[in-house]
């Protein structure tokens, strides 16, 4: 797990690179004047070459000089200097510098590297930089808690461009890309802004292990492929899981892994990358629920759809007509409007199947299909698929006479249809209208039977016709 180091903080530490030091060989007065002339309790000590040596504090002169009756000009500094100090590097982390500095009891720690001192971190350097972070990570909790809000929505296509493009604004990303490796629906696999990396790299299986191995965010170095577009690390991968239907007939979920992975920081947002991961562990759980909400109810929407459309024709199922119907009838008595229902039936469809076979029976009821919505061009009406072979076209607002003229084109349209081995196709169609003058005596069923008693008409009467029924008895 990433931890900061004096790297990291360096916008914290007042003036790093601007270090107080003393020469060894300095009288004690001089170093007294230093420190009061600069408000500071510690110098560094260099050596004849420029080398740390030592650290002088306050209290190396208060111990060993104030109490003995000698003068500070004949004092040097190499005489009462701390030799073998603690101090730090760059690389070190601020948990080790503060175990440092509570273990020896001091406030102060020279950064060196390589022998040459490069700064001095203070036990208040350390201090600025917690409540700094504290109020950082508050700040992202409160604009991460603002955005799980616009992440709530069902729309799936929503939730994936909020995830694409207002996370990495609120990480200060310029590139992002959302990434599932196995294809859970058309709306989700890869989605980007501004990635330029190939599919094939991005669902390369050794890398995604690499990516989901620990279940938590990284923040690391970019790879090969991504430095050849340009991009500049870090790379901050925040794993995600997404839990969908499984493919079997059980009821229960299955585990999807996938990530979203965001690079091209502003120089602002790396230097503190403890600040990333935390927002990224919020973010984690937040984005991997929303996704797994929206995608169930893309499912459940897309299987609705699916049980309203017929896959063969393209139609509605009788399940449409079912809902529809009842809802036309309703309008109809309350505004007292005719409407016109239809049952369409293809002649000798068996025949044509044992014939021609299946294929050409189907390819018949595309193409059949194709004509009524072609030709039945009504504001409101409805074709739906109400068996093997037959068809139901509601009109509404269209009276009998109107239907009729509507069903005697569809009628000769039939004709064109061309199938081989088969003379020619034609249909059978009963007709049934609802009138308010009728008195209101039918319900949706009884329009139905009516409808299909007409069809039966036109079949015994020798098929490809057009018989109406009659209006529905009133009872008295």
């Amino acid at each position: 797990m990433w931890a900061p180091t004096v790297w990291d903080i360096q916008h914290i530490i007042k003036q790093p690179r601007k270090l107080l030091t003393i020469k060894e060989d300095a009288a004690i007065a001089k170093a007294t004047k230093k420190m009061r002339d600069h408000k500071v309790g510690c110098l560094v000590v260099l050596n004849a070459d420029d080398k740390f040596t030592g650290v002088l504090t306050e209290r190396d002169i208060l111990s060993k000089v104030s109490t003995k009756s000698v003068s500070r000009n004949n004092v040097l500094v190499s005489e009462i200097m701390t030799t073998n100090p603690i101090f730090c590097t760059m690389d070190d982390t601020i948990e080790k510098i503060e175990q440092l500095m509570a273990e020896h009891k001091i406030r102060h720690l020279p950064i060196v590297e390589n022998g040459t001192p490069v700064g001095m971190i203070s036990s208040r350097d350390v201090i600025a930089y917690r409540l700094h972070t504290n109020n950082e990570m508050k700040a992202a909790a409160e604009q991460l808690a603002l955005l799980s809000t616009e992440l709530k929505s069902l729309n799936l296509r929503e939730v994936i461009a909020l995830a694409i493009n207002e996370i990495p604004h609120s990480f200060q990303a310029d590139r992002a890309v959302l990434c599932f490796p196995h294809r859970i629906s058309p709306d989700l696999v890869i989605h980007r802004s501004g990635c330029p990396i190939s599919r094939r790299d991005l669902l390369e299986p050794p890398k995604i292990r690499q990516l989901t191995k620990n279940r938590r965010p990284v923040c690391a170095d970019i790879y090969e492929q991504c430095k050849k577009a340009a991009s500049k690390p870090p790379r901050l991968t925040i794993p995600l899981n997404l839990y969908d239907q499984s493919d079997d007939a059980g009821d229960h979920n299955i585990n999807r892994q996938g990530f979203l992975c965001m690079c091209c920081f502003k120089p602002s947002a790396v230097s503190s990358q403890k600040l990333l991961l935390y927002k990224a562990s919020l973010l984690q759980e937040i984005l991997s629920v929303n996704l797994s909400n929206a995608k169930l109810y893309y499912d459940y929407q897309r299987a609705r759809q699916d049980s309203e459309i017929d896959p063969l024709t393209g139609v509605g199922t009788r399940r449409v007509l079912d809902k529809v119907l009842t809802v036309e009838l309703a309008r109809a008595i309350r505004y007292k409007h005719p409407f016109s229902v239809a049952i369409v039936d293809l002649d000798n469809f068996k025949e044509i199947n044992d014939t021609a076979g299946h294929a050409a029976g189907d390819s018949t009821l595309q193409q059949l299909a194709e004509i009524m919505i072609r030709n039945i061009r009504l504001t409101d009406t409805i074709i739906t698929r109400y068996g093997g072979d037959e068809f139901v076209v509601l009109m509404p607002e269209t009276t009998v006479d109107c239907a009729k003229a509507l069903l005697e084109r569809l009628r000769h349209q039939v004709k064109n249809i061309s199938i081989p081995n088969i003379a020619a196709v034609t249909i059978s169609c009963g007709l049934a209208e609802w009138n308010p003058a009728d008195g209101f005596a039918d319900d949706t069923e009884t329009i139905m039977q009516r409808a299909d008693e007409a069809l039966y008409k036109a079949k015994r009467s020798g098929r490809n016709r057009i018989v109406t029924a009659q209006p529905a008895p009133v009872e008295k």
